[in-house]
């Protein structure tokens, strides 16, 4: 089985476990490349620890191989999404009005011939439609989320600098 069928099923099966450990499945994904690495990202309401973390990936790892769902060799990695975290759903991305994202789009985009990575504010987003804000007067872009090969959350770190910089 492999695709989405994969997908599907390695859902079903991680979901009950997260929800046992009182966390919530923010998003996974499947990263090929001389090893299969499987990448949960899961988060609590007050965040998650280093601990949780390390029991999750033990029930799911034991819990992955009882089932066989993968032939092949893989690394399983679990993790909080991450003050950057990656969007799974346009539904995320509707939490973050306001705020900066990184965007990369499957084929170039009309608007901007030639052009597939954007970083912009999150203006709106309508069912599956994202609109964001660019700097510099480059104004809105519109695009689908199934046009989207990957997105996530730009971080800015607050400016803890004081006083006048040195000369």
């Amino acid at each position: 089985m492999t695709g989405n069928g994969l997908y599907q099923q390695i859902k079903d099966i991680i979901t009950p476990l997260i929800d046992d450990a009182e966390l919530t499945l923010w998003g996974f994904e499947l990263g090929s490349g001389q090893r299969m690495v499987v990448r949960i990202y899961v988060e609590g309401p007050d965040g998650v620890t280093i601990d949780q973390c390390a029991k999750l990936s033990r029930h799911i790892g034991l819990t992955l191989e009882v089932e066989d769902v993968l032939s092949d060799a893989y690394t399983l990695e679990v993790s909080s999404p991450g003050l950057e975290r990656p969007f799974f759903t346009a539904e995320q991305v509707s939490k973050y009005i306001g705020k900066p994202v990184s965007v990369v789009l499957r084929d170039p985009h009309d608007n901007f011939p030639g052009r597939r990575k954007f970083q912009g504010e999150v203006k709106s987003v309508t069912n599956n439609t994202i609109v964001l804000t660019l700097p510099n007067d480059e104004g809105d872009l519109t695009f689908d989320w199934d046009d989207l090969k990957k997105a996530h959350l730009v971080h800015i770190f607050p400016d803890t600098s004081k006083g006048k910089k040195k000369k």
